[in-house]
């Protein structure tokens, strides 16, 4: 038989106080002011709550709380993009892959929780998610969406399918920005799309051109061609084997066509 865990004074008081607020994200100040007590009695609290699984520590003085209705083992994945804005102090969007599945552009469900920064920081774990930062040169186009109470950057359908052309690894693969594409075709917004390449590296435009015209979007493409110097690979995350050339976007293709049109099959 499963031992039940059993709660001391203090820190039911915590829980119940931290429950009726329906606000996950606290701070040790928080925890001080609910139970009026010293420093270091609440840093004991916190502790054995950490241990019981009922709070989790994301970083220096920010904790989550873990509801009893989030079970035994206070698995509370549902907050991880909540967590974000407590992880990071600069400007940041959740993107890649993750933004890929909150858009509905892949029915890959991520463990992993990635977030565009435009400085260096290390990835960390929290609720039974591992937080990736990617850093980048500058940000892109993102929009706030309302999680709970929080307010969490995410990069936009179109910032998503470019992000995914620049940095396929944490996107799937080409194959998943093709996939990405297909699916979001409702709901990109096209002259966007086209205007927010403009600002990124010409090879981002290549791939971009060369998977439209793949996945039949070939009206879409104005203003993507031109002159390119010399070729670049279609894949820069994938195998380093040339399937052949793309002349009009100067792409090297190490992809077959057949895996990157895979998910059109039967359709």
């Amino acid at each position: 038989m499963q031992k039940i865990k059993s709660f001391g004074e203090m820190e039911l008081r915590l829980m119940f106080a931290l429950e009726q607020r329906k606000e996950c994200l606290f701070s040790i100040a928080d925890a001080k002011r609910i139970l009026g007590s010293s420093d270091a009695s609440v840093w004991n609290v916190l502790k054995r709550l950490a241990k019981k699984r009922r709070v989790i520590r994301l970083q220096r003085g920010a904790y989550l709380f873990a509801p009893m209705r989030s079970g035994e083992e206070g698995l509370w994945t549902e907050d991880a993009f909540r967590v974000v804005p407590t992880l990071v102090k600069n400007e940041y969007y959740v993107g890649f892959v993750s933004a890929m599945n909150y858009w509905g552009m892949t029915e890959q469900l991520p463990v992993v929780v990635y977030v565009a920064l435009t400085c260096q920081k290390r990835s960390t774990q929290a609720v039974q998610a591992k937080f990736v930062f990617v850093k980048k040169k500058r940000m892109g186009d993102f929009v706030s969406v309302r999680f709970g109470s929080t307010n969490v950057n995410v990069s936009s359908v179109e910032q998503t399918v470019l992000d995914g052309l620049s940095f396929p690894e944490y996107c799937l693969g080409i194959g998943g920005v093709a996939k990405a594409i297909w699916f979001a075709r409702k709901d990109i917004n096209w002259q966007k799309l086209l205007s927010l390449a403009k600002n990124e590296k010409d090879v981002v435009r290549r791939r971009l051109g060369y998977l439209l015209d793949l996945v039949g979007f070939k009206k879409r493409v104005n203003g993507l061609g031109g002159k390119f110097s010399g070729y670049s690979w279609l894949d820069p995350s994938g195998q380093k084997q040339k399937f052949g050339y793309s002349k009009k976007w100067g792409l090297k293709i190490n992809a077959e066509k057949s895996d990157l049109l895979e998910f059109l099959e039967g359709r």
